[in-house]
């Protein structure tokens, strides 16, 4: 097989990210670096780029401007895109997300202040219906079909909550109340989950990334190895305790199955244990890994600031 097409075992190829180059490879690095920049000035308060993290959902749709394009851009639209290049109706979307998210970004103030919540222009409302449909797009794109349709029909419940049986049921809203709602309150798109995110995820993932750049991972695995591998059933043992490890400053399932799989699953396959089973015992793993504090996964603060809890 052609170097060039052969796929590799990386996350990116697993995942189906484009393998970005030239000027596109720097698009996600500046906006990682601007947005790194951005979090340390708003969760330390030290008001030195205040102009979008005075106000704090300025800040979030700040966040949101940074990170929704690049779905586009990392994301192909389908399987038989192109995964090196970034073709010209991805280009658009990424610009047009671009806007529209900077539409809200400039626009937070007036939001807050004109209540736009309830009563938005008509301009305001367009670019509502816009970003409900840029959002559902990128979440096929990362996500898939089956949590873009649950994603979807979700988001429009209010419109049809009249029609729903039982406790669920609720007075309807119209197609425009709902997308200024999605797009302008703080109960959906800047909802719970991205507000955990923006305020706390962040931190903890510039931690996890800062403490794997330095060796931590490998330490860890290794040390799974050196307690467990040698007791009975030690390879499954161990794929437990090194995810746990790795995921107590990863964060990320996927991540962390990509780090500890690849040297527990072959360990397990060795010992006897099935594929299925080897394979079963990581997923397993590594899902409850992401709880492991200090760093832990998003799950686990959007869990906290649901309960109300520290």
């Amino acid at each position: 097989m052609h170097p060039e097409t052969e796929p590799s075992s990386s996350p990116e190829n697993i995942s189906g990210i484009r393998q970005l180059t030239g000027f596109w490879l720097w698009i996600p690095r500046l906006a990682t670096v601007i947005l790194t920049l951005l979090t340390l000035d708003y969760l330390f308060n030290l008001q030195l780029i205040n102009f979008v993290t005075q106000v704090e959902s300025q800040f979030f749709y700040t966040v949101v401007t940074l990170m929704l394009p690049l779905v586009y851009v990392l994301w192909p639209m389908n399987r038989h895109s192109s995964r090196t290049r970034v073709p010209w109706y991805d280009v658009l979307l990424f610009l047009a997300t671009t806007g529209i998210c900077g539409f809200f970004v400039f626009n937070a103030e007036q939001i807050l202040d004109r209540g736009w919540e309830y009563a938005a222009p008509d301009y305001a409302m367009v670019m509502s219906f816009l970003l409900w449909v840029v959002i559902i797009e990128a979440v096929r794109r990362a996500g898939g079909l089956p949590i873009a349709t649950i994603v979807a029909i979700a988001s429009i419940y209010p419109i049809f909550a009249d029609l729903v049986p039982g406790p669920i049921q609720g007075f309807p809203s119209s197609p425009e109340q709902t997308a200024i709602y999605h797009a302008m309150s703080r109960e959906s798109v800047m909802g719970i989950p991205l507000q955990a995110f923006a305020n706390l995820v962040i931190g903890f993932l510039l931690f996890g990334v800062a403490l794997q750049q330095t060796g931590g991972g490998k330490f860890f695995i290794n040390l799974a190895f050196a307690l467990l591998g040698h007791v009975r059933g030690g390879p499954a043992k161990v794929a437990v305790f090194s995810s746990g490890l790795m995921g107590s400053m990863s964060g990320s399932v996927i991540t962390n199955v990509l780090t500890t799989g690849v040297l527990s699953i072959p360990a397990m396959r060795k010992v006897g244990f099935s594929k299925s089973y080897a394979a079963g015992v990581e997923a397993c793993a590594s899902t409850g890994g992401v709880l492991m504090p200090p760093v832990m996964g998003a799950t686990a603060f959007i869990m906290a600031a649901f309960l109300n809890i520290p």
